[in-house]
């Protein structure tokens, strides 16, 4: 078995129901099994200055009305708009329900952050759907494809 990456790869989340969280700790636990360290985080619980310490920036959302993001993403999300991460890989994960025009954007919204920070997405975005229910193990797949992605990627 190799040896785990030095650092981290942090999943950062915002939740109000608890779908968003739960899906976050379903992908935790996958991306453990592989050999890297995984911190599992509150975005409000994040210090935005810090994010180079990570070694891969997964970002989860629920979306709300229109096609917002979750109200704690508002401040991280303006402060991102100046970070430069150039080459920092990135996912985005986040829960919507189809009934909406828009049931996901704000895993589109993360990820359009993060590529325009510099970030290189390492899989197309997890859209997970409640208003079917949500069953966290059908994330597992992406989960796998990340962890994938990660072993694959090779730093800028």
């Amino acid at each position: 078995m190799k040896t785990p990456a030095r650092k981290p790869v942090l999943i950062a989340w915002a939740s109000k129901n608890g779908g968003t969280e739960t899906l976050a700790q379903r992908l935790s636990e996958v991306l453990g099994k592989y050999p890297f360290a995984v911190e599992l985080r509150n975005i409000k619980d994040v210090e935005l200055t810090l994010l180079h310490q990570w070694r891969a920036l997964i970002f989860g959302s629920p979306t709300y009305g229109a096609g917002d993001l979750h109200p704690a993403w508002d401040k991280p999300e303006r402060v991102l708009r100046d970070f430069d991460l150039t080459g920092m890989p990135f996912a985005a994960f986040g829960t919507g329900a189809s009934r909406y025009p828009t049931p996901h954007w704000a895993v589109d919204i993360l990820e359009n952050r993060l590529k325009n920070c510099g970030g290189v997405r390492l899989i197309p975005g997890l859209k997970m759907d409640t208003l079917i229910g949500l069953r966290v193990r059908d994330a597992d797949p992406w989960a796998h494809d990340l962890a994938q992605a990660l072993t694959d990627h090779q730093p800028a």
